[in-house]
């Protein structure tokens, strides 16, 4: 799950020094730990220079549902919608529970 590994990316940049570029980072990252989805998560970063954590976590892509809680059947519902016009993320979660 991507928001693990962020904040699992964050335990091992805690001691880093910035301004950090792409690849010091992903230096660290990697004498830091070897979790597959964090290596992942700092390859993915475009190369730039980051000043601070708070750039850095702008430039991760989350999975914004997982960030809402909406569980994987919710998530396949809203994929299913009509509406594509709207991101899936996005769309009304429809109630499918059984009275």
């Amino acid at each position: 799950m991507q928001n693990q590994d962020w904040a699992q990316m964050q335990q091992a940049l805690r001691d880093i020094d910035f301004p950090a570029d792409k690849d010091a980072i992903l230096a660290h990252v990697l004498e830091y730990t070897s979790d597959s989805g964090v290596v992942k998560l700092a390859r993915t970063l475009p190369p730039e220079i980051y000043r601070n954590m708070s750039e850095l976590r702008s430039s991760v892509r989350l999975d914004p549902s997982v960030e809402e809680g909406t569980t994987s059947w919710q998530r396949a519902a809203q994929a299913r919608s009509h509406n594509k016009r709207v991101a899936s993320y996005l769309r009304a979660v429809p109630d499918t529970h059984l009275s």
